[in-house]
């Protein structure tokens, strides 16, 4: 009896080798994520690390609108191997694919390498040569490609910052140039130029509607695999700087997953839509409650009012309510509550006109609230204003309708938003804690029950869509608890102390709004920071202010019953942060 039941207890082969699989997996995505290792420093040009990495990421993307193929891609042809997005899917995977894809990346970093080490107009040639010969690549397309890194090199290797701040302080030009991440857009290179904003009648591009298609199918897919169906409604923040920087790449998934795309004019404006047939999208049009920043109503007033119509469009075809979710929500709020149609539609929801932000950051970052509730009160309060035309083309551009937003949000069964940038994640600045934590908290208050939350990556050559657990998770693993990335901070001194502190503030932030921090992250924050006298001393040596914040966001985690910590950490904790006051008040031991 004995045995027997040490053999059931025991994994099989087979699952053990699973487990296997997805740690490495985890690893990987650890090992392969691009961050930074510190403050970007004025005028200062990128390393040589830093440019290696950057070029490996440039070319590991197509740019069709270059004339180029992903590097990556070109290679697992060559060798005869399934596409590197294939390489990099998660279904099938198996310790054959994970070999295949790591000699393709070998390859990519050795031919990296060859055309850093060789410099001169035949860098691109030997690093193509070496292509051939090592992957069956065709010369001439990797000499494209390495054409298009040698102009991205030359510009990373230059900075135009100090000589640009002279000329403005002067009231001379500034050159201009576009905003977006350098591995999307290597045309935002080189830095020290006028940041200039797109034509808001062209969002979103073709470019971002290409882009956003693969995105939507992995978050519905996503979805589908751990709830067994489509989500019936979701939430989904738009900001306005990120749609600059990508031509419109969110809203053109607002479009898609409305089953309808941009129609534009001669002019290439993006003016109405075309909504595609249900046998053609294969799947149910799904609602979207979008909150807009203050920014994106300002710059995108014409985008707003495209994306109304969308979901007007969408609302009043002649098809069933199964396949169309916001035709059946519409309905049943009109039919539930009495309201016109003009009410039930409106989707489009920002902050009043002239106002900006949610106040939630502020509230969580200035301990001004006793319940979490209030968090999503407050982004209600602030973000309640409809924006878009009635059935008679008139504007009702920032009328407060709360009871609109509520009665949209209590349909809303996931949150989402998208990330777009290397540099800048969900635990570097608390926007996003303060939108996307907001809009899940009010969903939360109005259904009773928390959203799934969900952020899409298209920093990498495939969409990845993650929980917001996994990306806290990850983002920690990467920044918060990487030497890399905190000594890289620490060599500057006060500055970098502080991102150190902002970091772990806005982890905090993710308890407050979405209870999404596990406390294994509060732990290793503590042991890493706190807990080391070393660290400590370095921490209180070079900015007791940042430091004391540090230790006394960690107690309020604590206290607010998010972080179930050991009480002989509280303790070290209540006197580090005793120590540390005493310090800053002058009083001596």
């Amino acid at each position: 009896m004995f045995y027997f039941f040490v053999m059931d207890d025991t994994p099989t082969n087979r699952d053990r080798d699973k487990r296997v699989l997805e740690l490495y997996e985890k690893v990987l995505e650890v090992e392969q994520r691009l961050i930074p290792t510190g403050l970007h420093v004025f005028g200062r040009a990128s390393t040589h690390a830093e440019v290696a990495d950057l070029l490996r990421m440039v070319a590991s993307f197509d740019r069709p609108e270059m004339g180029v193929r992903a590097l990556t891609d070109l290679i697992a042809e060559g060798l005869g191997l399934p596409s590197y997005s294939i390489l990099l899917g998660e279904s099938g995977d198996s310790n054959q694919r994970m070999a295949e894809r790591e000699k393709v990346e070998a390859i990519l970093r050795e031919a990296i390498a060859r055309f850093l080490a060789t410099r001169g107009a035949r860098a691109g040639v030997s690093a193509a040569e070496l292509l051939s010969r090592r992957a069956g690549v065709a010369v001439e397309q990797a000499v494209n490609v390495f054409a298009v890194l040698a102009g991205v090199l030359k510009q990373l290797e230059t900075s135009h910052e100090i000589d640009s701040l002279v000329r403005a302080l002067k009231g001379e030009y500034v050159q201009p140039g576009p905003g977006a991440d350098i591995i999307q857009n290597p045309m935002v290179l080189p830095t020290g130029r006028n940041t200039h904003a797109i034509n808001p009648y062209s969002v979103p591009s073709s470019g971002a509607v290409r882009r956003a298609e693969p995105v939507v199918e992995a978050l519905l897919a996503r979805h589908l695999k751990e709830a067994g169906r489509y989500p019936a409604s979701m939430a989904m923040v738009l900001w306005g700087i990120d749609n600059i920087k990508t031509e419109g790449e969110a809203v053109a998934q607002v479009l898609s997953l409305l089953g309808v795309t941009p129609r534009r004019d001669a002019m290439n404006r993006a003016t109405d839509v075309d909504v595609i047939p249900l046998e053609q999208l294969a799947r149910p049009r799904i609602d979207v409650v979008m909150t807009v920043s203050g920014i994106f109503r300002d710059l995108f007033g014409s985008t707003m009012t495209l994306l109304d119509t969308a979901v007007r469009r969408v609302a009043l075809l002649d098809e069933p309510a199964e396949l169309n979710f916001i035709k059946g929500n519409v309905e049943s709020q009109m039919f539930e509550t009495g309201c016109s149609f003009d009410e039930a539609a409106v989707r489009v929801f920002s902050n009043a006109a002239g106002n900006y932000g949610t106040n939630v950051n502020f509230m969580v970052l200035d301990s001004q609230w006793e319940d979490s509730a209030e968090l999503g009160d407050l982004f209600l309060t602030r973000k309640c204003f409809a924006y878009g035309r009635d059935s008679q083309g008139r504007a009702f551009d920032g009328r407060e309708a709360r009871k609109l937003m509520e009665r949209a949000l209590q349909r809303v069964e996931i949150t989402y938003q998208n990330i777009d940038n290397t540099e800048v994640g969900i635990i570097d600045v608390d926007h996003y804690f303060e939108y996307l934590g907001g809009v899940s908290k009010a969903v939360e208050r109005q259904t009773g029950a928390r959203p799934k939350i969900y952020l899409s990556d298209t920093m990498s050559p495939t969409a990845k869509v993650r929980t917001l657990e996994e990306t806290v998770r990850l983002e920690t693993r990467t920044k918060t608890l990487n030497p890399k990335w905190f000594e890289g901070m620490l060599r500057h001194g006060f500055s970098g102390v502080a991102e150190i502190e902002h970091h772990v503030t806005n982890t905090f932030g993710w308890s407050a709004t979405a209870d999404a921090v596990d406390d294994w992250v509060y732990d290793e924050v503590a042991a890493t920071y706190v807990l080391d006298e070393q660290m400590l001393d370095r921490l209180r040596s070079l900015n007791p202010h940042s430091a004391r914040t540090l230790v006394g966001r960690l107690l309020e985690a604590s206290g607010r019953g998010l972080w179930s910590a050991e009480q002989s950490v509280i303790e070290r904790l209540r006197e580090a942060f005793t120590s540390l006051e005493d310090e800053l008040e002058g009083v001596r031991g």
